[in-house]
């Protein structure tokens, strides 16, 4: 499998770099991060240059790209602040599940607005005590006539106050699952959840009482709803792992100048060989996980993507992702602990993005199921 990247990959590299660096402002991202804002005048900047949309069709306002490309651009954001560059990425939650199977007028409604920074869309799955097993979803639809009537509660919404559409993961009792567009309106009641990172995006729960959703903004046929979760998920751990990768790049280079600047005894920190050697793990470290993302990636666009590969990458980049945030925030020592260190809202959000890779229990129970099955009696 090659790994070098094509001219046009490294130039949407590049020009997302030095997008980040005039625009993802360090006082700028402080405020925004204490204040619990969403980057909205970025964001639409980010649109209009065709970052947010760097893999939609051409005729939905995209470039006609790849996965492969918007991880190379999510990672690239996240490089340069962790909590802009995951607020962009996660803009447009819920859009892979139209594009994979909604019709062509769903796409020029929903996808073709995301992709010039018009509209925000997330995702509306997740319950309590369901985990990520959405068989246990109980939020219900009841259809009526040419429309949908929803009842249920949705936790962990992100965007939720910001959000524009939902994708909605339900249940009809002659339809099975189903998932719908619930645009934002009123009847909706959202209420906020606290969290330690990503406070740029703004999390909450969703009551949806009696909310009407006329039937054309169902996505796909019946009973596919799980389906296209699982398709979701796939594109979200992908995401997921080119966070991990940018904030872990990010996080390294601040400790790695750091540790250059700083002396102690006499010393430059970074002729320590206690700090060398933590330096070096993390190097290593943000080398296995571009390895696994950008190998996930390509056999993600190439059709060839299996579960279990999958698992693999969220299992090695969670572990890799939380060993090299907590290693380049002990290069600093105390002070890296201070609100106003670039390295203290890197390790909170980082922290988050792990918790969105999966939990290890969860990821080895898939690699089991798939070697055990391959194995020979």
């Amino acid at each position: 499998m090659d790994f070098e990247l094509t001219q046009r990959q490294k130039n949407i590299q590049w020009t997302a770099g030095e997008f980040a660096k005039g625009e993802f402002d360090p006082d700028l991202s402080f405020k925004l991060d204490q204040d619990g804002e969403f980057p909205e005048l970025i964001w639409k900047k980010a649109s209009q240059l065709g970052f947010i949309g760097v893999h939609y069709p051409k005729e939905y306002g995209g470039l006609g790209l790849a996965l492969f490309e918007k991880v190379l651009v999510i990672e690239a954001f996240c490089k340069i602040d962790s909590g802009i560059g995951n607020a962009l990425s996660i803009a447009d939650l819920g859009s892979i599940i139209i594009l994979k199977f909604g019709s062509n007028d769903q796409k020029k409604q929903y996808i073709t607005p995301l992709a010039k920074g018009e509209k925000l869309m997330t995702i509306a799955f997740a319950e309590s005590e369901m985990g990520k097993d959405f068989s246990m979803v109980t939020t219900i639809a009841q259809r009526v006539g040419n429309e949908y009537i929803l009842h249920g509660r949705k936790r962990f919404v992100c965007n939720a106050f910001l959000a524009n559409a939902f994708v909605i993961l339900c249940r009809e009792r002659n339809e099975g699952w189903i998932t719908l567009i619930l645009e934002k309106e009123r009847g909706i009641e959202v209420s906020p959840v606290e969290r330690m990172g990503l406070r740029m995006v703004r999390f909450g729960d969703i009551e949806l009482k009696g909310i009407r959703v006329p039937f054309e903004r169902r996505v796909g046929v019946e009973d596919e709803g799980l389906l296209q979760v699982s398709h979701l998920q796939q594109e979200i751990a992908l995401r997921s792992s080119a966070q991990a990768l940018g904030i872990s790049q990010g996080a390294f280079e601040r400790a790695l100048k750091y540790a250059k600047q700083r002396e102690a005894f006499g010393k430059k920190l970074s002729q320590f060989q206690v700090i060398r050697h933590k330096l070096a793990d993390i190097a290593v470290g943000i080398e296995v996980v571009r390895f696994l993302t950008y190998k996930s990636a390509i056999e993600y666009d190439q059709g060839k993507f299996e579960l279990d590969s999958m698992a693999i990458t969220q299992i090695e980049v969670g572990r890799r992702l939380t060993k090299m945030l907590y290693d380049s925030m002990q290069v600093f020592g105390g002070i890296g602990y201070m609100a106003e260190m670039d390295i203290e809202h890197f390790y909170r959000d980082g922290v988050m993005i792990g918790v969105n890779l999966g939990t290890e229990e969860e990821l080895k129970d898939t690699i089991a199921e798939r070697i055990i099955g391959l194995m020979p009696k």
